[in-house]
């Protein structure tokens, strides 16, 4: 008796210190990303399309801005709206820095609403909050998860999420609404989630739930088609887009491998050099010792099973990306890779559960090794946005002072970056790669409307000569006295 009782007490020791584990292991990873996004918040800056959604509803009124979206966009992703409604609401009246804590917020929801997720799958606690932490760790993830305009992608995520949840729980017309949600703000999930449905969802359930949400799926798809909006990258036919799967070979390896962190790990590793010694070497040994404690708690499956699970999240993956590459042209970031790398973080929970692990010390360094280095990778972007939006609003002043209201100025040999070297995506580049962009951040800074001719590697045409406009600078003259 005395036995069984102390193999009890043994049981609920060990689960207590694996929840105890796994919750340090979540918690770190969400107290590095919110701790990451801190200067960014207290220095928050409008980055891209947050000029636009600040500035034209003071001229058009809310309400004509929202329709003059419409005319544009029509009814593909709505969710936009928010996103102009946050950005108006915050923009002049509060800190910049209140609008790119929401996103962040959706982003911590994700986590949670994924772990919660993979607990009601079955999968111990451990490997759930390992799950969660991943997707934190998605090496650019501030891309998505820091940008006002980018805001669909987390909340379409969450939405996402939580309708599997719903699926798995038999309750499908609660799930339609959150499906239909998920499939309004974030594009890539229409396709991807009636086999991500039919796979949660009971047994007896699945052929239910992938039925509803591919009518759900068709439903918006069907409304894309009949408010297509006027926007001519939205006007491309079924051959053009079918054309353009071969226009661009290395987009197929680029895309993945950016989103990946191949390019800017390595890259932060060497901007974060000799110091980022530390932080890899305590990385490394943290995972050695927890290793053996992470892999405990694993409950092997068959290797048939397991090939199983890897061919469903491969196609999820390849269902995520169709609007990928099948858009007109291909346009691939750290934010548009978001939905696929919540597929493999969420994959490598469910795999990682499922193996019997022969070298866990090994495993664990390994997976510490890489956190250390995701982790290197959003302080070096989170540091490149910062420096870009002070260029940003410092350069403003440059300009406007070369220019009168309504004049032409134009600038010359623009690079995509100020900040050399920097890690792929828009949330590297500076406001003067657009001129829409660089238009809306003068007005911004310094209230001051004029036309910005931009020329440089990016451009196919020349600088115009000065004749033809009031001022020309030079970029590398901006960046020089912006420096002082």
């Amino acid at each position: 008796m005395n036995a069984m009782q102390g193999a009890r007490e043994a049981d609920t020791n060990y689960l207590d210190r694996e929840q105890l584990t796994g919750g340090v292991i979540f918690g770190a990873a969400a107290i590095a990303f919110i701790g990451i996004a801190i200067p960014l918040i207290w220095r928050g800056a409008p980055l891209a399309d947050d000029f636009n959604n600040c500035l034209a509803p003071a001229e058009l009124g809310l309400g004509g801005f929202i329709r003059a979206s419409w005319q544009q966009l029509g009814a593909i992703r709505p969710a936009r709206i928010l996103e102009i409604l946050l950005t108006a609401g915050v923009c002049r009246s509060l800190p910049f820095g209140v609008a790119i804590a929401v996103p962040l917020a959706l982003t911590i929801t994700v986590a949670l609403v994924g772990r919660a997720l993979l607990r009601e799958l079955g999968l111990p606690s451990m490997w759930a909050n390992v799950g969660g932490a991943l997707w934190l760790l998605q090496p650019l993830g501030t891309e998505a998860g820091l940008w006002p305009a980018a805001l669909h992608v987390p909340l379409g995520l969450a939405l996402a999420l939580q309708a599997l949840r719903l699926y798995h729980r038999g309750r499908l017309a609660w799930a339609a609404v959150a499906n239909l949600s998920a499939a309004l703000c974030t594009e890539q999930v229409i396709c991807a989630l009636p086999l991500a449905a039919a796979l949660v969802a009971a047994g007896g359930e699945r052929r239910r739930a992938a039925v509803v949400s591919s009518v759900v799926g068709a439903l918006v798809v069907a409304s894309f088609m009949l408010w297509p909006g006027a926007n001519p990258r939205l006007s491309a036919g079924v051959i053009e887009r079918i054309g353009g799967l071969t226009v661009n070979p290395a987009f197929y390896v680029g895309y993945p491998a950016v989103g990946l962190g191949l390019h800017s790990i390595p890259l932060a590793v060497r901007w974060a050099w000799p110091w980022d010694v530390v932080l890899l070497a305590a990385a490394a040994a943290i995972g050695w010792r927890i290793g053996p404690r992470v892999v405990h708690s694993a409950r092997p499956i068959t290797a048939y099973r397991r090939r199983s699970v890897l061919f469903a999240a491969a196609a999820l993956v390849v269902l995520a990306n169709l609007v990928v590459v099948f858009a007109v042209p291909q346009q691939g970031s750290p934010r548009v890779f978001a939905p696929t790398w919540l597929i493999l973080a969420l994959t490598a929970a469910l795999a990682g559960a499922s193996i019997r692990w022969r070298r866990p010390h090994l495993l664990g360094t390994s997976a510490t090794l890489f956190a250390a280095g995701a982790v290197l990778s959003l302080m070096f972007s989170v540091s490149v946005r910062l420096e870009s939006a002070e260029f940003t609003s410092r350069a403003a002043p440059l300009i406007a002072a070369r220019v009168a209201e309504g004049g032409r100025i134009a600038i010359c040999n623009v690079r995509r970056t100020v900040v050399e070297p920097a890690p792929r995506g828009a949330f590297a580049v500076h406001e003067f790669v657009y001129q829409w962009a660089a238009e809306r951040a003068l007005q911004y800074y310094t209230g001051r409307h004029a036309t910005i001719y931009l020329a440089g590697d990016l451009w196919p045409h020349p600088c115009p000569p000065v004749a033809d406009v009031d001022a020309v600078i030079g970029f590398d003259d901006m960046l020089a006295a912006v420096q002082r």
